[in-house]
């Protein structure tokens, strides 16, 4: 009888983790091979799976006309909506902007900030986000954690990421809201000697701590929206007048600039030296960084867009996709299907839910 209850226990357990998203540790254990021989979480007739392996085998064989030395394989990569979910409903730093407002018990918002986060708010539930409230929520959130020191806005990160199940998703939180197939696509380049760059509108910092369920990519690889970084006891004294001693620390400062549309390309120069000859993204936001890419004059490029046309396992739909996927068509970028592409895109386990965004 104790043997029987065991097994059924044990069935229990399995069947519950047959339920839920990959975890942190198995998606960083994801790996493609160099030859793209053992991609799991593709349909094998994915016209774009196809371009982009046609591509790689062509670029990187030395007997090609197209060969590319390593030290030119640059790859620029978006990553909310491109690798990882945003439609959730929403981006997952809003998310963050509206927790540490509305629900941290150790957080006293003033009534300016606390007022424009109840006007995000009203706005990302009717959806209707302007470009001018996109910038905004950079500048609030930036002050929202100003004074934090960098330790502890990580651990804030991490617990926050670990912890916060997503909205309209079943069995995964935001640190397992990764997409498997581009997952895969990652490992894939990197196999093939690619230098991947995550090149992000989210801030930098959190997109590093978030970023440990891929820990190929370094964080001097991210690029992405910034607060300044000042030293604790430095106030508002200059660099030039101020001079790092122990036992200072670093913390979070006030914002300095957000990532985005054509900054992405001002700042891949800035940072990179060198032009990409791939990129990645999924909307109009990283058409300037794509067309960067696929209009390189020095070698034969590529530019790929994930289109959020699955309405069945994630909050995409085709109306939704249909003027990305113009622009892939206008500019000759390679276009990605979430809904005919991909075997799965967080895993089996998670599924569509009611949305609740914060009632």
């Amino acid at each position: 009888m104790k043997r029987k209850f065991l097994l059924a226990l044990t069935l229990v357990f399995v069947m519950a983790g047959l339920a839920c998203a990959m975890s942190v540790e198995d998606i960083a254990k994801i790996s493609v091979k160099a030859d793209g021989s053992d991609f799991k979480y593709w349909n094998e007739d994915a016209p774009s799976l196809k371009a982009l392996k046609a591509y790689v085998e062509d670029v990187t064989n030395p007997e090609s006309p197209n060969f590319i030395p390593v030290e030119d394989r640059i790859c620029v990569s978006d990553m909310d909506g491109t690798f990882y979910g945003e439609l959730a409903p929403t981006y997952s730093e809003w998310y963050l902007f509206f927790h540490r407002v509305f629900d941290d018990e150790t957080y006293t918002p003033n009534p300016t900030l606390k007022a424009y986060a109840e006007e995000c708010l009203a706005a990302a539930k009717a959806n209707k986000i302007t470009s001018d409230m996109d910038a905004g929520e950079d500048m609030a959130q930036a002050y929202a954690f100003e004074g934090m020191t960098l330790e502890e806005f990580d651990a804030y990160i991490d617990n926050f990421m670990k912890n916060t199940p997503l909205d309209g998703l079943s069995n995964c939180s935001f640190a397992e809201a990764y997409y498997l197939p581009m997952v895969e696509v990652i490992s894939y380049l990197k196999a093939n000697g690619f230098n991947f760059y995550v090149v992000t509108g989210t801030d930098r910092q959190l997109v590093r701590v978030a970023l440990r369920a891929i820990p190929t990519i370094q964080p001097d690889h991210v690029i992405g929206t910034d607060s300044i970084n000042i030293a604790q006891r430095q106030g508002f004294a200059g660099s030039q007048y101020f001079q790092f001693e122990e036992p200072d620390i670093m913390m979070r400062g006030a914002y300095q600039a957000t990532n985005n549309k054509m900054m992405k390309v001002s700042n891949i120069c800035r940072e990179i030296g060198k032009r990409p000859v791939i990129a990645l993204g999924n909307s109009g936001s990283d058409a300037s960084m794509l067309n960067y890419a696929v209009f390189n004059p020095q070698y034969k490029s590529m530019a790929m867009g994930v289109n959020c046309d699955d309405g069945e396992r994630d909050w995409g739909g085709p109306e939704k996709a249909k003027g990305f996927r113009a622009l892939c068509e206008k500019f000759g970028w390679v276009a990605i299907s979430m809904r005919d592409d991909w075997k799965t895109i967080y895993g089996d386990g998670v599924e569509k839910t009611e949305q609740k965004f914060r009632q």
